[in-house]
């Protein structure tokens, strides 16, 4: 058999297993680019990995005078859940963005009484649920506009 017989053959075989009904592990990298065409038609302007503090943020944006977070998950959802309460602490809302697939009633209710908002991505962002404003942050409100203000600059 030639290489590209091999090349051929596990093509076929990765397809077919593919339709096998199959679930494979999606990395939330992959759900960047959905939230950041997503976040680009509200207006706007944003940077992944931004540190508030020590804590990392996967997705800030800033449109106007509003902070927002993005903690993107794709397994474990609990741990998504307690680093979007913790953005609460310092941004105007946060949000967990989960693949709508792992969406599920038992999710839902995790978050219900909780001051942050879930996004479901698949072939288009939905907003599943709204976040509660922070009305008193952490951090002094100038300092957090600062780090983003920057970060989102360097990113341009």
């Amino acid at each position: 058999m030639s290489a590209s017989d091999n090349i051929e053959h596990a093509y076929h075989e990765l397809w077919d297993s593919a339709d096998s009904g199959k679930e494979y592990y999606v990395p939330e990298k992959y759900q960047l680019g959905l939230l950041t065409d997503f976040l680009e038609k509200t207006g706007a302007h944003y940077q992944s990995e931004v540190k508030v503090g020590s804590y990392p943020i996967d997705l800030v944006a800033i449109q106007g005078e509003t902070i927002i977070t993005i903690e993107m998950k794709s397994k474990d959802i609990s741990r998504g859940i307690e680093q979007a309460c913790r953005n609460s602490d310092f941004v105007d809302f946060s949000f967990l963005a989960l693949w709508e697939e792992n969406i599920t009633d038992n999710t839902l209710s995790k978050i219900v009484d909780l001051p942050i908002g879930l996004l479901s991505v698949g072939n288009e962002v939905n907003i599943v649920s709204s976040p509660m404003k922070t009305e008193k942050q952490l951090y002094p409100r100038d300092y957090v506009l600062r780090i983003v203000n920057e970060s989102v600059r360097e990113q341009s």
